[in-house]
């Protein structure tokens, strides 16, 4: 893994906003710049090299095998200050703004005072994520073995759709197709709606039973080597309703029109425009999309609400393209890709067909 190239990112990024180090918290964050998964850890990565990792002692043997940073055990807030202590030249100390707490931030400026440190606190956003959000070559093929094995999950989910199968029923069968399948686990709680629930875009799956006419929204996700996939498909199961038919069609020519405008350069609020300009802002309701990796929820953030919006697609970003409409009382659709952007436009990493009649599913 490209540990020293991750971490040299980083001291550009110093560089460039006239820092010494930056406070990096985050266990994703941690694990991404040194292959070292924890739940609590401190990695300070300076511009001068002195780059420091700071576990406790479940983490200490694991941590002292990464090669890249120094790992000293950290036993209370005394260690670090004394570490503090010999770095007076440190005068501005960067932190994730968006990660860290405004009690953290507190601690922070505790353990500086008791170290007579100069160095003073500078907010970053999102530092790793920003750098996270561009995939190199190895990450995308992570990221495209578990978008296969996730659409896997959505063939396996329609083998077993019939009459009278239940939401709950329905996830727990796939999590443990999943785990068969060399799956680490979930993305997230699988979204598996049947008829009306459909119409509730964060809905969890209940006893409902599967009925002839019914729509069946699934939203899934696995993990697979640390990388996670997203999709979204709705399945017809028996005589469709007309108005969820037109309501489908809208959306799948939404997230067309979105699709056409996916290559570099392009700002994410146009992609945006152009999915929800051919939907009703009442009955589209979330963001087009997200990005993946790591997290099932990551830097860009596809809505021209977020500050990203201003941002322009790179090459390497993998993102999603989920348009949706809901109609309480009646259902709804959402349709959603998982893509990488490449050097000329995308590459669509779920790979499973979403036209009308490949969504259409007689029961047995």
């Amino acid at each position: 893994m490209p540990f020293q190239e991750r971490l040299n990112k980083i001291k550009d990024l110093l560089s460039q906003k006239g820092l010494d180090a930056v406070i990096i918290e985050n266990p994703t964050d941690i694990y991404y710049l040194t292959g070292l998964k924890v739940s609590l850890g401190i990695l300070f990565v300076s511009k001068s090299g002195e780059d420091a990792l700071f576990v406790d002692g479940r983490y200490e043997e694991a941590a002292r095998q990464v090669k890249a940073v120094e790992t000293y055990r950290f036993q209370n807030d005394a260690s670090t200050e004394a570490w503090f202590m010999e770095k007076p030249e440190w005068k501005k100390l960067g932190f994730d703004s968006d990660y860290t707490s405004y009690q953290a931030f507190l601690n922070w400026q505790k353990r500086l005072k008791n170290a007579s440190s100069k160095a003073h606190l500078e907010p970053l956003n999102s530092p790793v994520q920003n750098i996270r959000s561009i995939k190199n070559a190895e990450e995308i093929k992570s990221l495209q073995s578990a978008a296969n094995l996730g659409s896997e999950g959505y063939d396996f989910v329609r083998s077993i759709l019939r009459e009278g199968i239940t939401e709950k029923e329905v996830a727990l069968e796939l999590d443990i197709f999943w785990k068969r399948k060399g799956g680490e686990g979930v993305s997230f709680d699988p979204i598996i709606a049947f008829g009306q629930n459909s119409s509730k875009p964060h809905y969890r799956p209940q006893d409902d039973r599967l009925k002839n006419g019914s729509i069946v929204l699934i939203d899934i996700g696995v993990t697979l080597n640390h990388y996670h996939s997203d999709m979204t498909r709705c399945v017809f199961f028996g005589t469709p309703d007309p108005f969820l038919k037109e309501v489908y069609l809208s959306v799948l020519k939404a997230q067309e029109a979105a699709l056409m405008l996916c290559r570099p350069g392009v700002l994410i609020k146009e992609i945006d425009s152009a999915a929800r300009d051919l939907l009703s802002p009442e009955h589209f309701v979330h963001g087009l999309g997200h990005g993946v990796g790591l997290e099932i929820h990551e830097r860009p953030v596809l809505n021209n609400k977020h500050l990203d919006k201003e941002l322009p697609l790179q090459e390497g970003m993998v993102i999603t393209i989920e348009p949706g409409a809901y109609y309480p009382g009646i259902g709804g659709v959402r349709i959603e890709d998982t893509i990488v952007i490449t050097n000329n436009g995308y590459e669509d990493l779920t790979k499973r067909p979403k036209d009308w009649k490949s969504i259409l599913q007689t029961p047995a």
